[in-house]
């Protein structure tokens, strides 16, 4: 093992990278996410599936069901629920009887990609069954009875981002990491984290979390040498403060002190008309 290690061999897990914010831009702004047509629909359900719920294997995705999603609004607002079911993590039993099944609420900001309103959309046009089927052409979206088949799942976050024109290793993996390291950089707690992502260990999240570049350079410049400092060529001579004047009426001027005292004073005798 430290033969491998020092040929630079085994050394580096290589990971799904996060898609970052300006990325996730680029995905919308190139018409790749949105409701124009139903594959754009999918597309948008299935990265924030992963985003947002913590979803990662094609195995979760293939066993998904529409009733697992709930729309709904209270006073903080309109949201999408998820609640989860037997997965990759979470077989049920009794080994797992003190774990709670995974139930994420989501608020959405209105507004034109409120994604609460995606979700809906979605979910009025497949009614019920498989929540992955086969998109057909046309406007509005529609979709047809043959669930999306596995392989395509598997690729599918490759797919979008190879189609936005993203270079990096993104997998299904990315949209986990993705919320992880969003609500990271934002400074969330580390126990929020896990509820979104699923994870039941603080090493377990860690291991998603990622900084970005304005992160990276923060660090940088924290750890680099201090800079030279810059001298002023036109110093400009400070002045001695001076004396603190004292006013003493002069019919107390008996109370004054003598001898020493009165060095370097100044005595101001007012001298007024009664």
């Amino acid at each position: 093992m430290k033969d491998l290690l020092k040929r630079d061999i085994g050394g580096k897990t290589k990971q799904a990278e996060p898609i970052l914010p300006e990325d996730e831009a680029i995905i919308w702004e190139k018409g790749i996410f949105g409701d124009k047509t139903a594959d754009t629909l999918q597309c948008t359900l299935f990265f924030y599936n992963c985003k947002l719920f913590g979803m990662r294997g094609h195995d979760e995705h293939h066993a998904l069901e529409c009733d697992q999603f709930i729309i709904g609004e209270d006073s903080k607002g309109k949201y999408v629920e998820f609640v989860g079911r037997a997965s990759k993590t979470f077989k049920g039993g009794l080994a797992q009887r003190e774990i709670d099944i995974k139930n994420i609420r989501h608020y959405s900001n209105q507004g034109e990609r409120c994604i609460v309103d995606l979700y809906e959309k979605y979910l009025q046009a497949l009614v019920s069954g498989k929540c992955y089927r086969r998109a057909l052409p046309g406007t509005p979206p529609r979709f047809g009875n043959q669930p999306v088949g596995v392989n395509k799942l598997r690729n599918l976050m490759k797919i979008i981002c190879a189609r936005a024109g993203l270079s990096g290793n993104y997998t299904n993996h990315s949209g986990k990491r993705t919320c992880a390291t969003q609500l990271y950089i934002a400074g969330v707690d580390e126990q929020e984290i896990m509820n979104r992502t699923g994870h039941r260990s603080e090493k377990a999240v860690r291991k998603y979390k990622s900084a970005d570049e304005s992160v990276l350079r923060k660090v940088s410049s924290v750890l680099d040498p201090p800079q030279k400092r810059k001298c002023s060529e036109n110093k400009t001579h400070q002045e001695e403060p001076t004396a603190k004047r004292a006013t003493v009426p002069l019919s107390d001027i008996s109370i004054l002190p003598t001898g020493s005292l009165f060095n370097n004073c100044q005595v101001t005798f007012n001298v007024g008309n009664k």
